[in-house]
């Protein structure tokens, strides 16, 4: 498999997305869908999977490179704060809005910013579940 950085390996397949779907929480902003499974032992790397479906985007060019860009974003997450990702043992992020019909418009800046709050409130989200369940058991 190819590695985008030494802590993300791409998840390949349907049964593979679908594994992580079923078992996963599910977080939403404004642009997209994360499915988040949470790291139960030190398991790197982190699997990850990104789906932008036609009918968001019905260029191919417009998908790609909302693709690349959500790859960058995650390799500058990956960068700059690794103890997120690591939080997680698979993901997939989905595009859940239509996609502007021009590749220059969609931006990286924006894509960033939106996965760098997919991620955020996931972290809270994890933490929560973390937490009610130690409460439980006590």
């Amino acid at each position: 498999m190819k590695r985008l950085t030494p802590i993300l390996v791409p998840l390949k397949g349907h049964d593979s997305f679908k594994r992580v779907l079923g078992k996963a929480t599910i977080v939403r902003t404004n642009n997209f869908l994360g499915a988040f499974v949470p790291n139960t032992s030190i398991i790197v790397p982190v699997s990850f999977g990104i789906s932008v479906p036609k009918r968001h985007a019905k260029k191919a060019v417009v998908r790609n490179r909302t693709k690349r860009l959500i790859k960058e974003s995650l390799i500058s997450l990956a960068q700059n704060e690794k103890e997120k990702l690591l939080t997680f043992e698979e993901f997939v992020l989905i595009r859940t809005v239509k996609l502007p019909s021009h590749p220059k418009f969609v931006r990286l800046d924006e894509v960033k910013s939106e996965i760098f709050a997919l991620f955020d409130k996931a972290v809270m989200r994890i933490g929560q579940n973390n937490e009610t369940h130690t409460n439980r058991i006590d």
